[in-house]
């Protein structure tokens, strides 16, 4: 039993980790969307979907994702947005930080003629 219970206990922890790294990713590409959404728009200023992308992980992700990074990429027919992290750690040890990364592009709108 004194053997069982560490690992019992490891493999409680580690699932929880997982859960954890799992849910700051899908809020970080749950942001990125949504800063690509706001960066598409005809004549969207520069900046507005790194802008929409913090405020969409201020309002929803709370504490999941430990000091997110968000930037902007624009070319002439694309926006990027890129949003990077630490997973929140169950028990905080020195050097051990999960990172993620996730990003999303999409085509900036406009209007053309035939």
């Amino acid at each position: 039993m004194a053997i069982l219970f560490p690992l019992v206990l490891t493999l409680t922890f580690g699932a929880l980790q997982a859960g954890l790294w799992f849910e700051a990713r899908s809020m970080c590409q749950a942001a990125a969307q949504a800063g690509v959404r706001a960066g598409k728009v005809l004549n969207a200023p520069s900046g507005a979907g790194a802008g929409a992308a913090r405020s969409y992980l201020a309002d929803v992700a709370g504490s999941l994702v430990v000091g997110p990074s968000l930037s902007e990429g624009r070319t002439a027919a694309t926006v990027t947005v890129r949003c990077s992290g630490q997973a929140q750690n169950v028990i905080p040890l020195p050097g051990f930080e999960i990172s993620v990364t996730q990003s999303a592009n999409a085509g900036i709108e406009r209007f053309t003629t035939r």
